[in-house]
């Protein structure tokens, strides 16, 4: 044992070493609650890897981790089926991924020495130790004092639950390191790149719609041309899988009168805990008193993560270490928050939420409806369900993976209905969105494929008709373009074609410029121009420009060198974390993957009928 000069009992890091290692062996590394990591603890395999097995247990409490996670994230919100089948199919790619990786680390014979485990335990801490009260010096972690315990105040267990992290860890960085050597980006690069994000051009231009000039009337395309594109564009004519469906929507949410009393709940919270009471107590008795399923979670906010609300975070990082802010509102609903720690960019905080919710007299009212709704929707049609219950009866294509339905907001539930489940004139179960009941009827559902030619020849002929329009077009506009080069005024020539002339900018090579675009051949021409200049014809938007540079704003080379190491460290890394994926996604394919899951599933559901 390389670190038993560790010692002493120490509980509270023990648990946090604990809780930490359960979740990298269960879901990272895809070990079970005991270690063990072959079809001994199997309950049937989920699948294989190169023949290496995936046991359902070890699939079953991944997705338990995940899933309770996401719960955390959403601050004890009710998580929809359609969350929780992404959740288990992100269960399953996160146990491929590792198990790929320990396939790959055995194959290369990477290894890890003892000196590499106590260098890293003593300057490489896990992240939950980086965030721990224990270890913080005015607010930031403090490399001395971690170290100073690691030397002198751990338990045999807890040592060897940290030797175990690191033996694991370190190898998989090898590989990292050894897949991602040798990314560089040179200082030129990354002057274009600075320089693309920070030169600025102001233009005047003129732009003519090709159709105006050449209208449809003059332009012919031929059979054979719409058959000689078709053949040579067969892939942009797959047609996504869509479903055709009728639905109604039952509003459920709350109203401002629910609103009010929310708040008045969560003002009634923060006075109890400002009186001493533990939180989880508190949660309890605001639950028990007005039904609103009130949570205590803790959790890191870390700073511009976009991982929590945009109020979340703002109070998180503007309320004092060790008291309580005010109710703050979110779509979740009103957080009553108490900062424990907080560093530069991470704040630990530990919250009491109450939701927003209808009062029970009239969620009693609403769920006798949705009762109805099911039980009419046994012997009846979706118009006479909605006629019946008063609710307008509307029509949505739905097309994967887009699942927004006027009305309803995001469906994926009912998308995924439609598209798997629902016979062709079925009513679907009553589905729960934000803050709606809805049901779907099918009316059609269309697999995925290719569009024949006669399906495709209307696009086809759009295509080609533009294109030869803007041909004609840039003939036509020859001679003007030649003018203006030459120095006649941009204004005269806009005045003989029936244009405008418009001013734009100033705007970097990224930016989205009316009636240029973005990234487009205008745009990008501006950058070419010296101040007067005019440029060629250019495409912008489905027109034809000259575009004339005004003024150009050079990128500051002193302000790119003072910025250049950091933008060195941020570009490198993002390219080495891109050569990685990419070495993943390359191991993924090369791999004979079996997925049982389903038919596990299937015949679980089967053995219960």
């Amino acid at each position: 044992m390389v670190m038993r000069q560790m010692r002493e009992n120490t509980k509270w890091i023990m648990l946090l070493t604990a809780l930490a290692f359960v979740g990298l062996m269960v879901f990272q590394w895809g070990m079970d609650l005991t270690g063990r990591s072959s079809s001994q603890a199997t309950g049937g395999e989920a699948g294989s890897v190169n023949d290496e097995k995936i046991t359902y247990q070890q699939y079953q409490t991944a997705v338990r981790n995940l899933y309770q996670q996401q719960q955390q994230q959403l601050g004890g919100q009710e998580i929809t089926p359609a969350m929780n089948r992404q959740i288990e199919d992100a269960a399953w790619d996160q146990l491929v991924t590792n198990l790929l990786l320990e396939q790959e680390l055995r194959r290369r014979g990477v290894r890890v020495t003892d000196q590499e485990v106590l260098q890293a335990a003593q300057y490489a801490p896990p992240p939950e130790f980086t965030s721990a009260p224990m270890f913080q010096t005015d607010g930031q972690f403090d490399p001395q004092k971690y170290r100073q315990f690691i030397t002198s105040g751990l338990d045999d267990q807890t040592l060897t639950q940290l030797e175990s992290y690191y033996r694991e860890i370190i190898p998989r960085s090898k590989l990292y390191f050894q897949n991602t050597a040798g990314v560089s980006v040179s200082d030129g690069q990354l002057w274009r790149m600075y320089r693309a994000a920070n030169e600025q051009a102001q233009v005047r231009f003129g732009a003519c719609c090709p159709a105006t000039l050449e209208p449809e009337s003059q332009v012919q395309v031929s059979a054979a041309a719409i058959r000689e594109y078709y053949d040579g564009h067969k892939p942009e004519f797959v047609r996504p899988a869509r479903a055709t469906v009728r639905y109604l929507v039952m509003n459920a949410a709350p109203s401002a009168a629910d609103t009010a009393a929310a708040r008045q709940r969560a003002q009634e919270a923060r006075n109890r805990l400002a009186g001493g009471e533990p939180a989880a107590q508190v949660a309890a008795a605001v639950a028990a008193d007005s039904q609103s399923s009130a949570a205590r979670t803790s959790v890191t906010v870390r700073r511009n993560a976009q991982q929590y609300p945009p109020a979340f975070e703002e109070a998180a990082f503007a309320t004092p270490v060790g008291q309580l802010s005010q109710p703050v509102q979110t779509q979740y609903g009103f957080h009553v928050l108490k900062v424990t720690n907080r560093a530069a960019d991470t704040a630990n905080v530990e919250q009491v939420l109450v939701p927003v919710r209808l009062s029970a007299e009239k969620e009693q009212v609403l769920l006798a409806r949705v009762d109805s709704l099911e039980t009419m929707a046994e012997d009846q049609s979706l118009a006479q369900i909605g006629q019946a219950m008063g609710l307008a009866v509307q029509s949505a294509e739905l097309t994967p993976p887009l699942a927004f339905v006027p009305g309803v907001g995001t469906a994926e539930d009912g998308v995924d209905w439609a598209h798997h489940e629902g016979p062709r004139g079925e009513v679907s179960p009553v589905f729960e969105g934000p803050d709606v009941y809805y049901m779907f009827e099918l009316v059609s559902r269309t697999d995925e494929g290719t569009l024949s030619l006669s399906e495709a020849t209307p696009t086809i002929r759009t295509v080609l008709m533009k294109q030869q329009q803007l041909e004609k077009a840039r003939a036509a506009l020859k001679n003007a373009e030649a003018a203006a080069r030459k120095g006649a005024p941009l204004a005269q020539i806009a005045a003989q074609h029936q244009t405008t002339i418009q001013d734009a900018g100033p705007f970097t090579r990224s930016d989205f410029v009316p009636g240029l675009g973005r990234l487009s051949p205008a745009v990008g021409a501006a950058f070419g121009l010296q101040p007067g200049q005019v440029s060629e014809l250019v495409e912008a938007g489905g027109n034809l420009a000259l575009v004339q540079l005004v003024k150009r704003v050079d990128a500051d080379r002193g302000k790119w060198q003072q910025q250049l190491a950091e933008q060195r460290a941020r570009v490198t890394q993002a390219l080495a974390d891109e050569k990685w994926q990419q070495y993943l996604t390359a191991l993924r394919e090369s791999a004979k993957i079996v997925d049982n899951r389903r038919k596990l599933e299937q015949q679980a559901a089967a053995a219960q009928q």
